[in-house]
């Protein structure tokens, strides 16, 4: 067999002469700014900012759109906003540093820090672990619990008392649930070991050696005066909720001037100009995989083949890239953090309105730097948005031919009045107003509080004060002798479940 050495020389050098070119591949970055701009006015989102971190370099860092639609005040790359649960890869973080002192292991347990830690499952109380807290695997759905925080005036150590009431869905270990409490956990075991609030030490740690002087853990003083982003619904400002219960999963406020130096952190695995923050060690262990996701068949070429969660961090393949993310996202905010090690590169996106915006820039952003295809994301994701605002017009539809007419409540409204109590949550009063039955569900009494509209039988309808979330409706179960015995709540959403709940009244 003859060996035909040129034209497999001729396809090496083509090859390498192909990978050069890609690597050294120009980004149009005003292009990219028209697109970001265009983007924000089509999702009708109120102000976005964009940083994008490359090569040891700024190579993009801008404001669009208001801060604040009433005062329009214009977003600027100094402009605060609310990063959500972009705040937990910090608090890992502080955990791994900790580790780096010796002070605690990855493998120990919680219980021998907090005794008090308890699950539903004694099993699961025993054996869960400090890297268990942070990798959402603990055996409860996703966001069981975050009514606990939610407006709520519990405090941290109250929540963690009240989660022991939340019956596991999964296994341990047996299935990712994303889990805010156990993060809230996470905050407590650094004060016990550090002696330091989660707050002082994330701050001392992390955020002064960074630099990063305008982020903060709380929105407790934010005033008018100051470039701040206001929280918005439909373009419309909201006032602040108060995030310090759940600091530790969700409360970090930082501008994208800020947040692209806690890329430059990420990127440079720990090191931030010659201080270690946390050892290369401890680096790896953050951004390994350690709980499993669904990433479909992964069979498709450029496609993801796997998605993961570390230690504060989602992880997927794209275009043979690792590519390492975390979302946030809370009424009226939403923001994005990654970062490409291969490449050296990348991004934080923040905006102050919930929507598709986020992800089409993010989406955008990463195939502009790693490939050469131009989808339009803004379409897409704005295709995504009109589905899901059809699908909820067809659910009210629904709900709304499943209302029988004519009836009228068991009972006189005098009789429903009381204190209710679920066992997880706390209590809930029925009171009467103006002639009409008023509920409000007393731990986050400023948000959860509507009058009670008779919708048929049992059953009322209400909108909480929150604009964040749909109508909901309350049915009250009535027993054999024609006494309320508890009640239970209707609220379709994603995030929290009042479909668990089960309010019995206290005199019952």
């Amino acid at each position: 067999m003859k060996k035909l050495h040129f034209p497999y020389a001729i396809v090496i050098l083509s090859l390498l002469l192909a990978i050069n070119l890609f690597a050294q591949k120009e980004i149009d970055y005003s292009k990219l700014e028209k697109y970001i701009e265009n983007a924000t006015k089509s999702f009708e989102v109120p102000g976005i900012a964009v940083g994008i971190y490359k090569n040891g370099e700024i190579v993009m860092n801008k404001g669009f759109g208001y801060s604040n639609t009433e005062s329009k005040q214009l977003v600027d790359t100094e402009t605060i906003f609310g990063i959500a649960s972009c705040s937990k890869a910090f608090t890992a973080a502080c955990i791994a540093i900790l580790v780096d002192e010796g002070k605690l292991k990855w493998s120990d347990k919680v219980i021998d820090y907090l005794p008090e830690f308890q699950l539903y499952d004694p099993y699961i109380t025993k054996e869960f672990r400090i890297d268990d807290l942070l990798c959402h695997r603990s055996g409860l759905k996703t966001f069981d619990g975050d009514l606990l925080w939610y407006g709520s005036d519990y405090d941290r150590k109250e929540i963690i008392r009240r989660i022991r009431y939340r019956k596991n869905e999964y296994s341990f270990r047996e299935s990712f649930g994303y889990q805010n409490v156990m993060f809230i956990v996470a905050g407590e075991v650094i004060e016990k070991v550090s002696g330091k609030i989660w707050e002082e030490f994330v701050t001392e740690r992390i955020l002064q050696p960074l630099e990063m002087q305008s982020t903060s853990t709380t929105n407790t003083g934010f005033t008018e005066e100051m470039n701040i982003a206001y929280p918005h619904i439909e373009e419309s400002p909201l006032d602040f909720i108060n995030y310090e219960n759940c600091g530790p999963a969700a409360s970090i406020n930082t501008s994208s001037t800020d947040l692209l130096k806690w890329v430059q952190l990420l990127l440079d695995k720990g090191i931030y100009n010659n201080d270690t923050i946390f050892s290369i060690q401890q680096y790896y262990k953050l951004t390994q995989p350690h709980t499993l996701l669904n990433a479909g068949h992964g069979e498709k070429i450029n496609e993801a083949h796997f998605l993961t969660y570390g230690l504060g961090w989602f992880m997927y393949d794209y275009h043979g890239r690792k590519v390492i993310q975390h979302g946030g996202g809370l009424p009226g905010f939403h923001s994005k953090v990654v970062f490409v090690p291969e490449d050296n590169f990348g991004y934080v996106i923040i905006a102050n309105q919930l929507s598709g915006l986020v992800e089409a820039v993010h989406k955008k952003i990463l195939e502009t730097h790693l490939t050469d295809s131009d989808t339009d994301w803004i379409a897409q994701y704005l295709k995504y948005t009109k589905e899901r605002e059809e699908r909820k017009k067809i659910n009210i539809n629904e709900k709304n031919d499943q209302r029988i007419q004519g009836t009228e409540p068991s009972l006189d409204l005098d009789q429903y009045v009381g204190i209710y109590k679920d066992e997880m949550y706390g209590m809930a009063e029925v009171s009467i107003t103006n002639n009409k039955l008023h509920l409000k569900l007393l731990p986050a009494q400023k948000l959860f509080t509507a009058d009670l509209n008779h919708w048929h039988y049992d059953t009322f309808s209400f909108k909480f004060k929150d604009g964040f979330l749909p109508e909901g409706y309350i049915t009250f179960n009535i027993d054999e002798n024609g006494k309320p015995e508890y009640f239970t709540i209707e609220l379709d959403n994603p995030d929290f479940h009042f479909y668990k709940l089960k309010f019995i009244k206290a005199d019952y």
